[in-house]
């Protein structure tokens, strides 16, 4: 679970325009959150070495981003 958040800040420039500030932050609390867990019951074999069956087999092998900001300046008009 993470938690995301988006701010945003209207100001109006005359009659049509309008500029919209946001700050947007991804998961917030930097938890790791697994992404996706090994579909393989082999493992495969590349260069004669051993390999051992299994080894992965639905456990975590990735995980989603961590912490991140991201800044925007939106132009309506």
């Amino acid at each position: 679970m993470s938690l995301d958040l988006r701010v945003a800040k209207m100001i109006p420039w005359g009659e049509r325009v309008r500029f919209e500030l946001i700050a947007e932050g991804f998961n917030l609390f930097n938890r790791f959150n697994e992404a996706a867990a090994s579909p393989f019951i082999d493992d495969v074999k590349a260069f004669n070495q051993r390999a051992e069956n299994g080894r992965y087999y639905s456990r975590s092998t990735a995980s989603y981003d961590p912490r991140q900001f991201q800044f925007g300046l939106k132009i309506n008009f």
